[in-house]
């Protein structure tokens, strides 16, 4: 009997995949080190999408760069009234948007295990989930930023390329950082 039970639990249990966090005793070490490499992956990540921004920006297709329109409302909330040309206002949205990458690195890490084996397939569907979440949920939800369908399409557009080059380049800078450690 309990070497059925033992089977079962074998058969049923997701395949084992690097990247993933363990639950067990003892792994916290594990996966603190899986954290870090994911954050680390989510900030350089970010680096990669924001060019992206400023190549859509550059050719009109959007003004004001959604991270940077999100730390503004949040500014405001706050009651500073900000100076978007002001250097340190470009300094605070773009560490804003490189603290928000941070934690979708990390929260890939947690997520790897569940996403499909492929790195450009998990890196592009987690980019797509990024994009969701935050741009048709969190954001209009927050008021912190207008709905899809108040917002428009070649902003969209942009912003859908980016979080692409963001997913893909989160799941590939996380798939080397595991393979050095």
């Amino acid at each position: 009997m309990t070497r059925n039970i033992t089977d079962l639990k074998r058969l049923l249990s997701p395949p084992a995949r690097p990247g993933g966090l363990r639950w067990e005793r003892g792994a916290r070490s594990d996966n603190l080190d899986h954290l870090t490499r994911g954050a680390l992956a989510g900030i350089v990540a970010t680096g990669f999408m924001t060019p992206v921004i400023a190549v859509g920006r550059a050719l009109n297709l959007l003004w004001t760069p959604p991270p940077a329109q999100i730390t503004e409302n949040l500014a405001k909330r706050a009651g500073v009234n900000p100076d978007e040309d002001h250097v340190a206002f470009q300094l605070v949205w773009l560490a804003a948007h490189g603290g928000y990458g941070v934690v979708c690195g990390a929260t890939y890490v947690a997520m790897r295990p569940i996403l499909p084996r492929a790195t450009v397939v998990a890196g592009l569907l987690y980019g797509g989930g990024v994009w969701t979440a935050s741009y048709i949920a969190l954001m209009p939800a927050l008021n912190l930023y207008p709905s899809p369908e108040e917002d428009s399409r070649s902003r969209l557009a942009v912003m859908v390329v980016a979080h692409a080059v963001f997913g893909v380049s989160l799941a590939e800078v996380e798939r080397r950082l595991a393979h050095r450690s």
